[in-house]
């Protein structure tokens, strides 16, 4: 029937044809181009040095490497790439990345970490630059020495011990207020003591207006809203740090118009909205970090990019973040009923002293905090860094100023230091277990000389997420869970966030 077809239509025969040979030639130059440019990278551009053995690892892809599956589909490549050993090489577009999956590799490569540098891009390309190029997270040497003495002041454990009060009241108010958020409604949800919420829609916006208000300090209904409305054209650039390709350049700008038109618009309201509220709290005679952060960048110290990029980091890029960790911490507490009822039962124990409860790091709370941060890591493929020497990793020569990595699954779950129950969830793991052996067999916040910005103020603020959660509500997942141990994960968000649904009841 379709040789009759083209019998009768000659035209639609050449169209088919066409469309064939232009099929042919695309596959072909894909092949070609995979051939050659794995030749000339590997030889030319290996990121390592011929005085040691090779690197092994998967060929670079035409025409990204590997760079945006590490973080789309991290746990499955961790588990494929093991083929490789404990030292291999991936690629984030043309660029080599060496990945280490040993605490003891960790180490050697940590020997100078304060020398470390960080891709100004992450080596995700032109695009992510624009947005988070000059984050202090991305900064080296000198330039983030300068950037955290600027930022530092509010995060540090001190500063972040001092505002409990206002994380755990924030904190109670929030989950008091969970069932006007329910599936079923407020009012079924009130009137029953009994309704569902899904997990990430519902623990998403709280750490953000949260970390917000530490930023700006006291903000208004409307604010809040405006800072939302930007944040969901943030979320919307997501896709674009992915795509690699021209996205990596700026010939982006002539390619797609309207990404670039996007992404401009995105970066003028939160220039815009930066400069109005460090206006607003400065006329209010407000000591809040804006003001400082802005004073320092009118002074010269640091640059306008300097201020909101670091902002976006703090807020936008850590919203999917600080929803994974909350998800998770929750999820994992809430499927494990032995670890339930040790939390609720230490809980109650510490009702008279919460706040001091809560900044405890020798507690069972703090236990299944970081055994939720062992088992579902933030990202399985670290963001890179270099070091200005040759590290020895094994035999293989890297060379100065090579993007490193950590597949922190391996680190944290696959490593031999954890037992063989690693992959099990059990906070009292971390009883007898010394912080300085943690330092290389857990990622959580780091390795080295740098250290997450946030870690004690989100720290805290999920811990009384939890206080409050589970002593006045029984918490069970409902829905989205995947055999025994193995969960949903939400597909919009470039970290692996638990896609569940959680049942809360309110307890008597």
């Amino acid at each position: 029937m379709i040789s009759q077809l083209y019998e009768t239509s000659p035209g639609l025969l050449a169209v088919g044809v066409a469309l064939s040979l232009a099929t042919m030639v695309v596959f072909t130059f894909r092949l070609w181009g995979e051939f050659v440019g794995n030749a000339i990278l590997s030889t030319f551009n290996g990121g390592v040095l011929s005085t040691g053995r090779a690197a092994p690892g998967p060929k670079w892809q035409w025409p990204n490497g590997q760079f945006a599956d590490k973080f789309l589909n991290g746990a499955a490549r961790s588990e494929e790439w093991r083929k490789y050993g404990p030292v291999y090489r991936i690629w984030a577009g043309p660029k080599p990345e060496i990945v280490l999956t040993t605490p003891e590799d960790l180490k050697v490569f940590h020997t100078d970490s304060d020398k470390h540098f960080k891709p100004k891009d992450g080596n995700f390309g032109w695009f992510f630059d624009q947005v988070l190029g000059r984050c202090v997270g991305l900064l080296s040497l000198d330039e983030w020495k300068n950037m955290r003495r600027v930022v530092d002041p509010s995060f540090t454990h001190g500063a972040t011990v001092k505002r409990i009060s206002v994380t755990e009241a924030d904190a109670k108010s929030f989950v008091e207020n969970l069932h006007t958020i329910s599936n079923e409604g407020a009012e079924v949800a009130k009137a029953k003591g009994r309704f569902t919420v899904p997990a990430m829609a519902a623990f998403m916006k709280f750490p953000f207006i949260f970390t917000a208000e530490v930023v700006y300090g006291n903000m208004n209904e409307a604010e809040k809203e405006e800072l939302w409305a930007i944040a969901e054209k943030r979320q919307a650039l997501l896709p674009f740090f992915f795509k690699g390709s021209f996205y990596r350049t700026s010939y982006l700008k002539w390619f797609d118009r309207p990404a670039y038109n996007q992404l401009q618009e995105f970066l003028n309201s939160w220039a815009e909205f930066n400069t109005r509220m460090a206006r607003s709290r400065r006329e209010q005679a407000l000591p809040v970090p804006i003001v400082k952060y802005w004073d320092e960048y009118l002074q010269g110290n640091i640059t306008l990019e300097q201020v909101t990029h670091t902002l976006d980091e703090m807020l936008f890029a850590n919203l999917d973040v600080t929803t994974h960790v909350l998800t998770w911490a929750i999820t994992l507490i809430a499927d494990h009923e032995g670890a339930k009822k040790e939390l609720r039962e230490e809980i109650e124990a510490h009702k008279d002293n919460l706040q001091e409860y809560i900044t405890n790091v020798n507690t069972h709370l703090h236990r299944c905090y970081y055994e939720s941060l062992r088992l579902r890591p933030i990202a399985v493929f670290s963001i890179g860094e270099s070091a200005p020497s040759v590290k020895n990793f094994r035999g293989i020569h890297v060379k100065p100023n090579t993007m490193v990595l950590v597949d922190t699954y391996a680190i944290n779950v696959r490593n031999p230091f954890w037992g063989p129950n690693s992959e099990e969830y059990d906070p009292s793991r971390f009883k007898n277990v010394k912080s300085t052996d943690l330092r290389y067999n857990l990622f959580v916040f780091g390795f080295g000389y740098r250290k997450c910005l946030g870690q004690y103020l989100a720290g805290h603020m999920v811990k009384a997420i939890l206080v409050h959660l589970f002593s006045q509500y029984e918490a069970v997942i409902i829905d989205g869970r995947k055999g025994k141990s193995d969960y949903d994960i939400d597909k919009t968000t470039w970290v692996p966030v638990a896609d569940v649904t959680v049942e809360l009841t309110k307890l008597q």
